[in-house]
């Protein structure tokens, strides 16, 4: 529960006068200069959607080769296999490709290896491939680092032509071709692509430029999909290309990408990046995490509608379990970092290395985003088995973890990825030293901070204002939703939601009241709680119900207001800590802090209420303290609910430790005990007598 810093972008009010002169709404034109687009002419340019900025990807390097390749294996018959990543950008390149090469004419297969073989090629896989006849391997998503892998597929009389996107190492494999735009002898303009984006390519090329207009209706939705699902930038040619997929995609023609966002989805509306990002892409990610992909596979690639309902409905159930199964490792990492965090005197981590023998591989990619969330930092999570330890990571705010996995990479057996995401294998033996190394690298990671856009009013955000907006759709990485800074409002009506991951509330200012929601967000964790005051950081939707519009929050962060919550639980905090460390209190301030016996009950009923399954709760004290005191109908008092931990803990109800303004509690076997010879109770009846 790091906090992190709230930046709000300067704003410069005659940019704004000028783009909405130029017919951009106003809330849009705030979000717009705040990012630095200032003129007309660089809004226009930045909210293009011309899929015509391709330019030529004929002049990437190799690309010429590969299309040579493919286009002699199309002649020759010869037995094609596109080899991809598990996820949902190589699932969507794979089905690019096999339907593509397959309307060709290829006998063409795929091959997505099962997590357990590990990321990427593999001799095994091989080994399959040669068996079944095949002559040449194109990858799509991955490959760029599979130098040995594809030495070794040379020797066995098959050829590969690699496509990929991720970040390259100073050695290329001796493929046929290797056409990644992040080559550094690539002139193709456009880098940032995802793993489909370059298979599309390939097949354009192939296909013959000429033929744009056509492969973009048939195989733009699986570029949209993969482009939004591996968190590509959002600008230029990739926001051109998202925005002609989801055109395509709300047209609905691919039976089994149309029958999986109907499920995912509640209502008829637009499909828009969104809801592919947070809604279907974790659905299609199931097949890989939990299951097969395979199953992922077979749905884009079915005409059957039949099928296409079996086969979704499998994802979903894959999607639950994978649901279930995320928590439970959620809830035991955050154990795990908190006692590490509290046994090395780390307030605020800049980095995270945590492993367990019992995670599940399939998920640890997804534990690790929310933890990097949680501790606003990089997280690197280790699945151990039989000696060998396979590991996800994830970054924070743009930190360079590719960077920081380089200088590292003779304690991995082999990795791969980009800045803000990778995998990796490495020995068991060697996570302790990779993670006193990454903590080493770390004193060179950015600070964490949270950028809002534009400070509003409640008042402001509008159905009209969010439809203005719309100017600015499709969203995502680089172009954010825009994010507000709203102040001082009043939190009501707190509510748990989603297994206890999520929360609702009411936020409400001047007579306006507004849904806020905070998602992955436990209650328990909330510096903040029912009839306090605070800040917002948030993004704003429009939530249609029953041919109702209604304004929806999203928040990113949350912080309690200064004056009515933070000054008072300072002053009663000091007065804590110094009779904890034996100073002479006096007597009013001792009567104001010693408890009595409903503040011993009114602690524990609270704690064993709201303690996980392993009988702890981790809470910011201040928080913490209101709740008890607004849930339990006691007076508040900072200081005396501490007092009442303290002595607990001195008779083994419980124990508890204390890190900046965070308490972590474990409750103990319940026993009946004398409190009030407990050592401060002694020392707050010694002060109140002494006075």
């Amino acid at each position: 529960m790091k906090p992190k810093n709230w930046i709000l972008r300067e704003n410069d009010d005659n940019a704004v006068a000028e783009l909405c002169a130029a017919g951009i709404p106003d809330m849009a034109a705030k979000v717009l200069a705040a990012r630095g687009i200032r003129t007309p002419e660089e809004a226009g340019a930045f909210l293009s959607v011309d899929t015509g900025l391709i330019g030529d990807p004929s002049i990437m390097a190799d690309m010429g080769k590969g299309v040579e390749r493919i286009k002699r294996a199309l002649c020759n018959k010869e037995k094609i296999a596109v080899f991809g990543d598990y996820d949902v950008d190589g699932i969507s390149s794979v089905c690019l490709m096999v339907s593509w090469l397959r309307s060709k004419g290829a006998d063409c297969s795929y091959y997505i290896p099962e997590r357990d073989e590990g990321y990427g090629i593999n001799l095994n896989a091989i080994d399959t491939l040669k068996s079944r006849g095949v002559t040449l391997i194109i990858t799509v998503d991955l490959g760029v680092t599979a130098a040995n892998e594809v030495d070794y597929a040379a020797k066995q009389g098959i050829d590969i032509v690699i496509t990929d996107h991720h970040e390259c190492r100073s050695e290329l494999p001796n493929a046929v071709a290797v056409i990644n735009p992040y080559r550094e002898d690539c002139p193709y303009y456009f880098k940032q692509m995802a793993g489909v984006g370059v298979a599309f390519c390939v097949a354009l090329c192939t296909e013959g430029l000429d033929n744009y207009e056509k492969l973009l209706k048939m195989y733009s939705d699986l570029v949209a999909l993969g482009t939004i699902a591996d968190v590509m930038p959002l600008i230029g040619l990739n926001r051109a290309w998202v925005a002609r997929g989801l055109e395509e995609m709300n047209k609905g023609y691919r039976i089994g990408l149309r029958t999986i966002i109907k499920e995912s989805t509640p209502g008829e509306g637009f499909v828009n990046s969104g809801i592919i990002g947070f809604s279907v892409s974790p659905r299609i990610n199931a097949a890989g995490r939990m299951g097969s992909a395979e199953d992922a596979v077979r749905l884009f690639l079915t005409e059957d509608h039949r099928q296409a309902q079996q086969l979704t409905q499998r994802l979903c159930e894959l999607n639950r379990q994978r649901q279930r199964t995320e928590n439970e490792i959620y809830e035991d990492a955050i154990t795990i970092a908190e006692e590490y965090l509290h046994e090395n005197g780390i307030k605020h981590p800049k980095v995270l290395v945590l492993s367990n023998s019992m995670w599940h591989q399939g998920v640890i990619g997804i534990v690790a985003s929310r933890l990097s969330e949680r501790y606003a930092c990089p997280v690197f999570l280790i699945c151990v088995e039989n000696g060998v330890g396979k590991g996800s990571a994830r970054s924070f705010f743009g930190t360079d973890i590719f960077e920081a996995m380089q200088k590292n990479s003779e304690l991995f057996e082999s990795w791969g990825g980009h800045k803000f995401a990778a995998g990796f294998t490495i020995k068991e033996e060697n996570i302790e030293a990779f993670r006193q190394s990454i903590n080493e690298c770390s004193k060179d990671f950015g600070s964490a901070h949270v950028l809002a856009d534009v400070e509003v009013k409640l008042e402001d955000i509008t159905v009209s204002t969010l439809e203005g907006l719309e100017i600015m759709e499709p969203y995502g990485s680089k172009n954010e939703p825009p994010r507000f800074l709203i102040r001082d409002v009043r939190i009501n009506n707190i509510v748990p939601m989603g297994w206890g991951r999520s929360a609702r509330m009411e936020v409400e200012k001047d007579g306006y009241k507004c849904a806020a929601f905070f998602f992955g967000m436990d209650v328990r964790n909330l510096d903040i709680c029912e009839g306090d005051r605070g800040d917002l950081l948030c993004r704003a939707e429009i939530d249609e119900h029953r041919n109702q519009k209604t304004v929806k929050l999203v928040l990113q962060d949350i912080r309690p207001g200064y004056d009515n919550v933070v000054v008072p639980y300072q002053r009663e905090i000091e007065l804590f800590r110094k009779l904890k460390n034996g100073e002479v209190l006096t007597k009013e301030q001792a009567e104001e802090i010693i408890p009595g016996k409903k503040e011993f009950i009114a602690v524990l009923r609270h704690i064993r209420r709201n303690c996980d399954k392993d009988r702890r709760l981790v809470s910011y004290i201040g928080s913490l303290c209101r709740r008890i005191c607004r849930e339990e109908h006691i007076p508040e008092g900072y200081a005396k609910l501490l007092v009442c931990i303290d002595v607990l803990a001195e008779k083994q109800r419980l124990s508890y430790y204390i890190d900046d303004h965070v308490i972590a509690i474990t409750l103990k076997k319940d026993a009946t005990v004398n409190l009030n010879d407990a050592q401060l109770m002694l020392r707050l009846k010694e002060y109140i007598c002494r006075n």
